[in-house]
């Protein structure tokens, strides 16, 4: 495993943990101003909508069409590069602000299609919050391509922790909820001036890094771009389609059912998003520079490395929050609004959740390999069978368990997604020994850490203190485990806190 990849993922994820934790503090808030009503169900179906366009567009099609051309730009030459940059951004603001525009003249009508299920007044609030939210479509499009351009550069802190803004910008909106009528209007206005803010600083960023605006039409980049763009746009689109049904079956449970779903994705997505993003994240820009001059096997070498780094990072998490799920709500939400009855069903949603979070967490490298190689198509397929899968579960499980079964659907969905994207790509890339026989030792260390951890549990209870007793016992005998199995020299953990990042010269 290169050191490089190891720190360029600690980098990322350390940066993401910054984000994330704003992000609990911020839904801690949430919880104890709104709970579960009707309000935040309104908020969180008016910010998922933009977010729902970002992961297509922005997060999804931009990153996989734009990092791979662009560090091909970038290998020639980093003028090149960046007039490709240049000229990517003003397709984007086209595109974007008529998405953006869109959705504010339509707000009624996407209310209706995403929230029908609300009652009528929550219907309008819904319409209102949308109108204020959607701009930020165009701010996280253009986010993403400096995003890119950072991350092609080998400069990820800065692109990762920016996502706090939005937190902390939203975190002032709440405490000046009681200003607003009705109140949810100040996070929903806390949200899209954190999104312009946090645009602002990915631009200065990238400025600093070297990037200059300079558009200059190529018709060949132009081609190379939208073709991969829309092939590439069609997965991301399938797999949001998920987050549609989920929110949309939900709406039909009851009130406070796409609030519960909302705090259990929160705890869900953090290791998602500290470990399993960051490693897909490094992972692209270094496989698509191993294309077209480095042999199958060096290729196959860098996707083996990312996934055991992604085993060491995501494997004890996944084991941990099962074991300890219940006290982090309890410890995070429990409090004003948010009562014992929330906490009791946040916890079943969340451990039905983190059933699938390995399996997300693999499906997303996984993937990233495919569109390194400008081959999108099997991820596509893959994309969509999965949706499949989900929606008719959706309705199956969501209309006999209630909001449980919207969560083991999307469980069970990555779970097959990810068995057959791992069976398509080894089947080509080959397996390497040395990979396997690590996520065997990291697998043993994290059984024997979940093993403690449950004995604590059952010993002391999930109270605030035993939560944290328990997850500070199982950090110290994971990482015992792992300096005891020799995991760390195989994975370059001593050398890469002494290795100097690597930065792209003159091209």
């Amino acid at each position: 495993m290169t050191a490089s990849t190891v720190k360029n993922t600690a980098i990322f994820a350390i940066a993401t943990l910054l984000s994330r934790v704003s992000g609990l503090v911020r839904d801690s808030m949430f919880a104890g101003y709104f709970g579960t009503s009707q309000q935040y169900d309104a908020y969180l179906v008016a910010v998922m909508l933009p977010f729902f366009l970002r992961k297509i567009f922005a997060d999804g099609a931009m990153t996989m069409a734009f990092v791979p051309i662009f560090n091909d730009r970038l290998n020639r030459s980093r003028e090149k590069a960046f007039e490709f940059a240049s000229a990517v951004m003003i397709f984007v603001l086209l595109l974007s602000g008529a998405i953006s525009a869109g959705g504010i003249f339509f707000s009624r009508e996407l209310t209706g299609i995403f929230a029908g299920g609300f009652s009528g007044d929550t219907i309008e609030l819904t319409s209102q919050l949308i109108k204020i939210s959607f701009p930020f479509i165009t701010l996280v499009s253009l986010w993403a391509v400096y995003c890119g351009i950072l991350n092609s550069l080998d400069a990820f802190f800065i692109a990762a922790a920016s996502p706090m803004l939005i937190n902390l910008a939203t975190i002032v909106g709440i405490l000046l909820s009681e200003k607003f009528s009705p109140p949810i209007l100040g996070p929903t206005i806390g949200f899209i001036a954190g999104g312009a803010i946090q645009l602002l600083v990915v631009m200065l960023a990238a400025r600093r890094s070297g990037f200059r605006f300079n558009p200059h039409y190529n018709s060949q980049d132009a081609r190379d771009f939208l073709s991969l763009f829309l092939i590439s746009s069609i997965s991301p689109a399938i797999n949001e389609i998920n987050s549609f049904v989920d929110t949309r079956v939900s709406t039909e449970l009851g009130a406070g059912a796409v609030s519960s779903l909302g705090y259990a994705q929160r705890l869900y997505q953090l290791p998602l998003g500290i470990f399993a993003i960051a490693v897909a994240t490094v992972a692209l820009p270094q496989l698509s520079r191993l294309t077209g001059k480095d042999s199958k096997e060096e290729f196959s070498k860098a996707v083996w490395s990312s996934i055991t780094v992604l085993a060491f990072l995501l494997l004890p998490s996944t084991l941990g929050l099962l074991v300890a799920g219940e006290g982090l709500v309890r410890l995070l939400f429990e409090r004003g609004s948010f009562t014992t009855l929330d906490t009791a069903v946040t916890s079943g949603l969340l451990y039905a959740y983190t059933l699938g979070l390995p399996f997300y967490g693999a499906y997303g490298v996984l993937s990233r390999a495919y569109y390194a190689r400008k081959s999108p198509v099997t991820p596509t397929i893959i994309s969509a069978l999965m949706v499949g899968v989900n929606v008719v579960l959706d309705i199956v499980l969501g209309f006999t368990m209630g909001p449980v079964g919207v969560a083991l659907a999307t469980s069970i969905a990555g779970m097959l997604g990810t068995i057959i994207v791992t069976a398509t790509l080894f089947a080509w890339a080959g397996y390497e020994r040395k990979a396997l026989i690590s996520i065997g030792k990291i697998m043993l260390a994290s059984l024997i850490m979940t093993a403690i951890m449950l004995a604590i549990r059952l010993t002391i209870g999930i109270g605030a203190a035993a939560t944290i007793v328990a997850l500070l016992v199982g950090v110290i005998v994971y990482f015992s485990l792992v300096r005891l199995l020799k995991l760390g020299e195989g994975m370059n953990l001593k050398r890469f806190l002494k290795f100097p990042l690597k930065r792209h010269g003159k091209r």
